[in-house]
């Protein structure tokens, strides 16, 4: 028989859980992405990344965003104590958007926000094809 109501943050299981999903949710990339007339926006904040580290690609209806940073930093003290620190972190985030005009699909880099621009084309709905079972 349970005397005492089950307190859920004290819940062994769900706490760690919970932690691991609050950390993993604070070191993803944070993406807007608007719907305009003609175009979405799509913008991934990415501070602390260099242009160079980041990558985008579109391909089959998958726009893939990526960064990659890492970083190294070492002190010497009178030759004797040597420190090293190094880092790096990486982001991926993958989005279906249908529709779009691969030629000119455009993106910038500022300021730690990459923003891109993907033209819509014109929706044409297939009809689609019945599949005779043997």
């Amino acid at each position: 028989m349970n005397l005492l109501p089950k307190n859920e943050w004290l819940d062994g299981e769900d706490l760690v859980g919970r932690l691991m999903s609050s950390f993993w949710d604070d070191r993803k990339m944070s993406v807007d992405i608007r719907d305009l007339d003609d175009h979405y926006e799509v913008k991934a904040d990415l501070p602390g990344f260099e242009k160079s580290e980041i990558s985008v690609r579109y391909n089959n209806d998958l726009l893939s965003i990526d960064a990659e940073h890492t970083s190294e930093h070492e002190v010497k003290d009178d030759g004797r104590f040597v420190r090293r620190e190094r880092s790096s972190s990486a982001f991926h985030r993958q989005f279906v958007v249908k529709s779009i005009n691969e030629e000119k699909i455009s993106a910038t880099f500022k300021n730690g926000v990459l923003t891109l621009k993907l033209p819509k084309t014109d929706y044409e709905e297939k009809k689609g094809k019945a599949i005779s079972i043997d």
